[in-house]
């Protein structure tokens, strides 16, 4: 059952910033905000790799689901989902029925800058499916494999060349367009 309030729903390949502009998002609406792989980290009493590396991406992929499910039906946040959160199916009607949907977009070469600068600050692996180094022949490849997944989105916000704080603005904005609408404004 949803909730009468919908949800944001950030999604898009690691890099593009879902997590940083999805929380400032959340401050501007004063909502509250879900990164979705905490929660799944919180609820395994694990990291993500050794989620993997323990029960399989199969026990993750169930587990993002049945997490995605119960976010979906609290509504009103701003949830920054796993970059093959979309892959799913299930996962996609969930955030299609329970709220707007916007794909952060980057090049490929900016991806993997952000994710390899960013690897040291991490201390430790974080993407299993892509690991630290992130190669840009993968993240390219990734893109093209989960393109017509990410195509969901109802709005798409290019995060290049923009902070946090410009992004998190264009997300805010895109909701508060989308509720106008909605309401026949």
């Amino acid at each position: 059952m949803a909730s009468s309030k919908p949800n944001i729903y950030l999604i898009g390949l690691s890099g593009t910033g879902k997590t940083r502009s999805g929380r400032r998002a959340a401050e501007i609406l004063e909502w509250p905000f879900v990164e979705l792989d905490g929660v799944i980290e919180d609820r395994a009493g694990k990291p993500i790799p050794r989620i993997f590396e323990e029960n399989g991406e199969s026990y993750f992929r169930d587990l993002e689901s049945q997490i995605l499910e119960e976010v979906a039906a609290r509504g009103g946040r701003v949830v920054s989902t796993g970059g093959g959160t979309p892959v799913r199916e299930q996962n996609r009607n969930i955030m299609t029925r329970s709220g707007l949907v916007i794909r952060l977009n980057a090049r490929p070469e900016v991806i993997h800058r952000r994710l390899v600068s960013a690897a040291p600050q991490r201390g430790r692996i974080l993407r299993p499916l892509l690991g630290d180094d992130a190669p840009l022949e993968k993240i390219r490849e990734m893109l093209l494999e989960r393109e017509e997944f990410y195509a969901i989105a109802d709005i798409a916000v290019d995060t290049e060349g923009k902070s946090h704080d410009d992004v998190a603005q264009a997300v805010a904005d895109a909701w508060r367009a989308s509720e106008m609408t909605a309401s026949g404004a």
